[in-house]
């Protein structure tokens, strides 16, 4: 049996969705410069709160961190033994 956790909530990821696209160019790839006011007004042009987008630049920059951690190194080929990278 399955958590309702664990299943894909289609709402949330419309949410997401919505987020990204009331992002500029620039605050989608430098989320460091996204402001207070930035922030309310990705919130407006989303139709959510302010809170969901907070939500949302937490989890990307733990996401970034933990990507960021695991370096490159492990992604080299050979690192994972059984694993074949497209084109090889």
């Amino acid at each position: 049996m399955q958590k309702h956790a664990d299943k894909i909530d289609e709402k949330q990821i419309t949410r997401v969705e919505a987020i990204i696209g009331s992002m500029t160019p620039t605050n989608a790839t430098i989320t460091k410069s996204i402001n207070g006011n930035r922030r309310k007004r990705i919130a407006r042009g989303s139709g959510t709160s302010v809170q969901e987008v907070n939500n949302l630049l937490r989890q990307y920059a733990q996401m970034r961190k933990m990507f960021k951690q695991m370096g490159q190194t492990q992604l080299r080929p050979g690192a994972w033994p059984g694993m074949k990278l497209p084109g090889m």
